[in-house]
């Protein structure tokens, strides 16, 4: 549980400069009772923090939301749906870069916005360090939730490289026309030398290195 604060707290990390920069006040407020009382993940709450940073960063250059969303939405959703575009995994590359030029046209920085963006390890810093919660949970891993993981990671190496080369493509540097991303994860055992996909390593369980194990201590 959180500590009481008196008053808004001010520290020197990431959030804390986001704070300042973007005049974020009542944001530690917020994130204490997002974390206390509704029990939001670290994910969640870099997402609540980086839509503030985007919103807070369109109202400094007196953009309207619905001018950089994509599709005709209400100011409400307007915000969720611009985050959303430039996040999210399942947006397709010709939606997001149609977000990203819109925001080129309206002579705003958004790479700059993104660099202030924070994950949730930086989250985990700023509640343990700056306002004294405990983010401690148990919690248990497991063969679907490891594989959600890897998925995900894999996933988004995939979208980096794709929305790298569409960049490369749009500067003329590159030339391509129809771009398809694979992105292969492999582990590989140093002692064993054997190598898995994922999917194998969790179904065999272990290496060769446990299985030799195995059958000399039956051999004995």
């Amino acid at each position: 549980m959180s500590e009481p604060m008196e008053s808004e707290t001010h520290c020197s990390c990431k959030i804390g400069r986001n704070i300042d920069r973007y005049d974020l006040a009542g944001l530690n407020e917020e994130l204490r009772h997002r974390r206390d009382a509704k029990n939001e993940s670290l994910r969640a709450l870099a997402d609540y923090i980086n839509t503030r940073v985007l919103e807070a960063a369109l109202a400094d250059a007196e953009t309207d939301l619905t001018n950089v969303a994509y599709g005709a939405v209400s100011t409400d959703d307007a915000l969720s749906a611009v985050y959303e575009t430039l996040t999210s995994d399942e947006t397709p590359p010709d939606r997001e870069a149609r977000v990203r030029k819109r925001f080129e046209q309206h002579g705003i920085d958004l790479e700059r916005i993104e660099s202030d963006w924070v994950t949730h390890p930086t989250v985990r810093s700023h509640l343990n360090d700056c306002l004294h919660i405990d983010t401690t949970r148990q919690t248990r891993i497991t063969g679907e939730t490891a594989r959600n993981t890897i998925e995900w990671a894999r996933t988004r190496c995939g979208r980096v490289v794709e929305q790298t080369i569409s960049r490369l493509v749009s500067a003329e540097i590159v030339a391509i026309r129809d771009v398809e991303v694979s992105v292969l994860i492999q582990i590989t055992c140093s002692e064993c030398g054997t190598t898995y996909r994922f999917g194998e390593l969790l179904e065999d369980g272990s290496c060769k290195c446990y299985a030799d194990e195995s059958t000399e201590s039956t051999t004995h």
